[in-house]
């Protein structure tokens, strides 16, 4: 697939322009569209410890496979990472697809996809995360019940639009709307990571209230997140797992101590 030129405008901050819709609470991570806080590596990707995520840079230009899906680096999904503190679901994402790509496939374009959640980890997605393009739902806005589009390529990187893998969704095209999540998203690409430091890099962060999540059908067990563009080129997934909070880990050490001083002065 050709893909067209992406222009950058000169920005104030290293993360470019963000756009930011305000919804749900969120404290743990500032949804900012600057991963700092999630303490990446600017050369492997590697987030903090305890923080789920999956990485799959590829660099290069050109038309070339990017497992699945071809384009470049404008169609590349790079890392993907997500985290519960308490009740609020966390998720950021590193592509090289800049946000406000048109969609338009009669030239080869096509935009940034939605967030996909698939309860229980069985292909379902049950709930999507809007993100900017297409005609369903509003930015930043969650759905229960989710029903999607799909893509020219599957999952498995067969190109396939005419038998479309629903397992791997691209965007929203109904649900029940259960509210604004916090959302940003940068405009302009940042250059500094991956294998490839001259690669230009666009950022997404997201945090959702679990109880949405539970009204939507989820029953505290693991599921999937996903995302890709709307042509399916690359897709990347990672499955977040409840982590104690630092906080909480020091509390049980103290509450192990004291239990052992029990002990102690029992004996």
């Amino acid at each position: 697939m050709n893909t067209r030129s992406l222009v950058s405008a000169a920005v104030s901050t290293a993360f470019g322009a963000v756009l930011t819709f305000s919804g749900a609470a969120a404290a743990a991570f500032t949804i900012d569209g600057n991963l700092n806080d999630w303490g990446i590596n600017h050369t492997t990707w590697a987030p903090s410890a305890g923080i789920h995520a999956t990485v799959e840079d590829q660099t290069g230009s050109g038309s070339f496979f990017l497992a699945p899906g071809w384009g470049g680096q404008a169609y590349d999904a790079e890392a993907l990472y997500a985290q519960i503190l308490g009740n609020t679901l966390y998720i950021a994402l590193a592509t090289g697809h800049n946000p406000t790509t048109a969609q338009n496939p009669g030239a080869n374009s096509y935009g940034a996809g939605d967030f996909a959640i698939d309860f229980g980890k069985n292909g379902s997605y049950e709930v999507g995360i809007n993100v900017i393009t297409g005609g369903f739902g509003v930015a930043g806005g969650v759905y229960g019940g989710a029903s999607w589009n799909y893509g020219l390529w599957a999952a498995n990187g067969s190109y396939n639009p005419g038998n479309p893998d629903t397992t791997h969704p691209t965007s929203l095209n109904g649900g029940t709307w259960l509210g604004n999540a916090n959302f940003a998203y940068t405009t302009t690409g940042a250059t500094g990571y991956g294998a490839n430091p001259a690669d230009l890099h666009y950022f997404y962060e997201i945090s959702v209230p679990t109880s949405w999540l539970t009204a939507a059908g989820w029953d505290g067990s693991a599921f999937n997140i996903h995302w890709t563009e709307n042509c399916a080129n690359d897709s990347i997934l990672t499955d977040p797992s409840r982590v104690p909070e630092p906080g909480s880990l020091a509390l049980l050490g103290l509450g192990l101590a004291g239990l052992a001083g029990i002990r102690r002065r029992r004996r």
